[in-house]
């Protein structure tokens, strides 16, 4: 059964309660941090730039007392994505693409070009998924809807509502780890019928399909569970409007500080793409 347990493969939502620094600082400042990373991470165009968010995230997971190894498991369950975006980098080549072959099996060539998108692929997606998995262990779930509702609420006068993004954001984050926990337990119900899960018998092919009857109760879960919050929120009076908020993030000392940091942090990253491009 172990190698069908998706749940302790997951950190993004996954709260981890705790009294340190970076579980002090407010949502904005967070949200901050996250987007810094997150777009240091993606818009990055060397290796180093790519990675730093990565060691930034690992370094303010530490600071936190979360492991490397709670943020980092969150990729196991997107490496098949990766591979498969690899080998759509391989199988079609890019047009004008005159860089070195590296490696050639028949009509199938990988080329430095190639090779060099595919570690960048992988690289921004260690970092995103890192950071990711980082912001949601050091933030609550109220600090997750009061951030984007602090945020966001100078452009109310805009027509934009930021408690209807707000919630969906919120919801969106705590169904990760509970749609994982469905896939997890319908997984081993059909593997204690005589079902091949797990065991890694016919390649990864085979065990893919496999996995594919899976996703129509795993949806029609998900489908139920946010019908029942649908119904929770409206027999207890939800409305967007004329909503009171009891909680509040005073700053803590160096608040500004960390904001600038975040800031310092992204602007260190296109400065190492500046440096390495060259």
């Amino acid at each position: 059964m172990r190698g069908i347990e998706f749940f302790r493969n997951v950190s993004i939502g996954q709260y981890r309660a705790g009294s340190s620094y970076v579980h002090r600082l407010t949502p904005a400042t967070k949200y901050l941090w996250l987007l810094a990373l997150m777009v240091s991470g993606i818009a990055s165009a060397s290796y180093a730039g790519a990675l730093l968010p990565l060691a930034l995230a690992l370094a303010l997971g530490a600071a936190a007392g979360i492991g490397p190894g709670f943020l980092l498991r969150g990729v196991k369950p997107i490496v098949p994505f990766i591979v498969f975006t690899g080998l759509l980098q391989v199988l079609f080549s890019w047009p004008g693409d005159g860089s070195r072959v590296l490696l050639a099996l028949g009509p199938i060539s990988l080329s430095a070009r190639e090779a060099r998108l595919v570690l960048m692929t992988v690289a921004r997606t260690l970092s995103l998924m890192t950071a990711i998995g980082l912001f949601t262990s050091v933030t609550s779930e109220g600090e997750t809807v009061h951030g984007i509702e602090d945020l966001l609420a100078p452009l109310e006068r805009l027509g934009l509502h930021p408690a209807r993004l707000a919630l969906a954001v919120g919801i969106a984050l705590r169904f990760v780890p509970m749609i994982a926990g469905e896939l997890e337990s319908i997984a081993k119900a059909q593997a204690s019928r005589g079902a091949d899960f797990g065991s890694g018998r016919g390649g990864p092919i085979a065990k893919a399909r496999a996995y594919l009857p899976l996703f129509v109760p795993v949806t029609v879960r998900a489908l139920e569970r946010a019908e029942l919050l649908a119904e929770a929120m409206e027999s207890r009076g939800y409305a967007e409007k004329g909503r009171t908020r009891l909680a509040s993030y005073p700053e803590q000392g160096g608040e500004a500080l960390a904001r600038l940091a975040a800031v310092a942090a992204c602007l260190a990253s296109f400065a190492m793409d500046h440096f390495f491009s060259r």
